[in-house]
């Protein structure tokens, strides 16, 4: 698996701007879904088939700095662009928004409230006289109570049938979400517009894509930067780490605004 860092810049002075816009947005789409390809691509090696002897090769070619400082929201070096330029998350932003008026709306037993959206709103209206600390525990406990299902990998053939690539499946929505199940994204996900309901700033929160070292996979957590300046990773096992992120390597993150990509320092898994 190779992770290359991209570096776009653009000139906001420059007459060309409007077309060096369009050839960001391919540019950034394409970057951002082939780090996710590579995601999945790298998690059917793992459990599949096991590392070959060319990947092995690869990582120890590509053996970067072991990230060993905790997540910080101060790195702006590591901004990479804004949320429309990634195609599969900006709908599912739209989608959400869509989306939003039917779920409030299910506060009452209505017929076409479905799965737990009834209890979102409980909730809601429950977290809303807590401090906080108290927010933060009810919304990353009750999140964590959906039925875990992981992210089943999409084989794509070309018009003779054979695989040219691996894709994993779309961000879910929080209605959908509520109203079936998901994978560690989606958990991350759903943590991030709950908390928005509750008033607290897409600023102080993203959705953070890392290598998980002692489980040898990609996860995803969301991060919550606090009032002094901390960051806490919620996970999707109760867990809300606050000081040591040790365990973690960071990938990349994004909010309803902007994505990072902090793989400067991550070259790819290794043993």
């Amino acid at each position: 698996m190779i992770f290359v860092r991209h570096h776009i810049v653009t000139d906001t002075h420059s007459s060309h701007h409007t077309l060096m816009d369009g050839v960001m947005v391919k540019l950034v789409d394409g970057l951002v879904h082939r780090l996710m390809d590579e995601v999945m691509n790298w998690e059917i090696h793992r459990y599949t088939f096991g590392l070959t002897t060319g990947v092995m090769l690869g990582l120890l070619v590509l053996a970067g700095t072991v990230q060993a400082k905790n997540y910080t929201f101060e790195s702006a070096e590591d901004y990479l662009t804004e949320a429309h330029n990634f195609s599969s998350w900006a709908e599912t932003l739209t989608q959400h928004q869509q989306e939003r008026n039917q779920l409030l709306a299910c506060s009452a037993p209505l017929d076409h409230c479905r799965g737990r959206t009834r209890s979102f709103n409980r909730m809601l209206s429950r977290a809303r006289d807590l401090t906080r600390d108290e927010k933060i525990s009810l919304v990353n406990i009750y999140i964590n109570r959906t039925k875990y299902d992981a992210d089943h990998p999409q084989r794509i053939y070309d018009e003779q049938g054979n695989r040219i690539g691996v894709s994993r499946s779309r961000w879910s929505s929080l209605l959908e979400f509520l109203t079936s199940k998901g994978d560690c994204e989606d958990y991350a996900t759903a943590k991030y517009f709950m908390f928005r309901e509750l008033g607290f700033t897409a600023e102080n929160m993203r959705v953070l894509v890392v290598y998980e070292k002692k489980l040898r996979g990609y996860h995803a957590v969301l991060a919550l930067k606090q009032p002094d300046g901390d960051v806490w990773l919620l996970d999707s096992d109760n867990v809300i780490r606050k000081k040591r992120h040790s365990n973690y390597r960071f990938v990349y993150a994004m909010n309803e605004h902007h994505v990072w990509d902090h793989r400067e320092d991550f070259a790819g898994p290794k043993n």
